[in-house]
């Protein structure tokens, strides 16, 4: 079943009309990457789906309701959104940060935030100020504030940018272990590699253009890296994976 419909959508930033009848469906409980260089629209569709920007043409639809319809509070409680630029400026504990969520429900919901902290193992930094945690603890902080929205769809605008590589898997991984509990996610991804191993599905944007949509395997080739990223590419088999993976090549001059 397709929890989130693109129905011919137009729009963009301000007098830029990045997207052009654009047509997507997503279905439930997969993990679709959204990949393309800088300025091709991830965010910005990513930003159509939770109301930032409003488009100037066509219907999202999510789970059979148009959005536009849809207050802010009544969006929140079905999608949770991380967005890129996140702060920790202020002096919160985790367990009040994560409280935060449970705005779209009245504030209520001690077990929603419990839950959430758990699943994303932060429940032991529950007294602790995040002006204090580690880059890969804040960002658990972050998703497990957007889990306890509890709505069923998760917004991601590159989760794991500047994390080092043990907390971009554990993020990755816990990504993962949501989908197959039902949640259905959508991640801005630059980094290709992680891409095809996490992922279900991807979608390779140039241009506000959707270059190709379909499982993730399907829409790597040599041939379409080379076209969006222009970037020649070599395949390599990961054993551990028991598939093939693209790599960029690397030359040195």
């Amino acid at each position: 079943m397709d929890s989130l419909v693109f129905d011919k959508i137009f729009g963009g930033w301000g007098d830029k009309m990045l997207f052009k009848n654009l047509s997507l469906a997503f279905e439930s409980g997969t993990f679709t990457a959204l990949t393309g260089p800088n300025g091709s629209g991830k965010s910005t569709l990513l930003k159509l789906i939770y109301k930032e920007i409003k488009a100037q043409g066509g219907t999202i639809y999510l789970n059979g309701a148009d959005i536009a319809s849809m207050s802010q509070k009544d969006l929140a409680r079905q999608i949770g959104f991380v967005s890129q630029h996140n702060s920790s400026d202020y002096a919160f504990t985790a367990a009040e940060a994560v409280s935060m969520g449970r705005y779209a429900h009245g504030g209520e919901g001690t077990q929603a935030v419990a839950q959430a902290m758990e699943a994303c193992n932060i429940a032991h930094l529950a007294d602790t100020l995040i002006t204090t945690l580690s880059g890969g603890e804040l960002q658990r902080v972050i998703l497990a504030r957007a889990l306890a929205q509890q709505g069923r769809l998760l917004l991601l605008d590159e989760p794991v940018n500047h994390l080092d590589v043990k907390h971009q898997r554990s993020i990755m991984d816990l990504l993962c272990r949501l989908t197959e509990q039902g949640y259905t996610v959508i991640c801005v991804l630059h980094d290709l590699l992680l891409a095809q191993i996490y992922s279900t599905h991807t979608i390779m944007l140039k241009d506000g253009e959707v270059v190709a949509h379909g499982p993730t395997q399907s829409v790597f080739t040599k041939e379409r890296l080379a076209e969006v990223y222009q970037v020649d590419a070599h395949q390599i088999f990961d054993p551990v994976l028991a598939r093939p993976l693209w790599l960029v090549s690397h030359r040195r001059h």
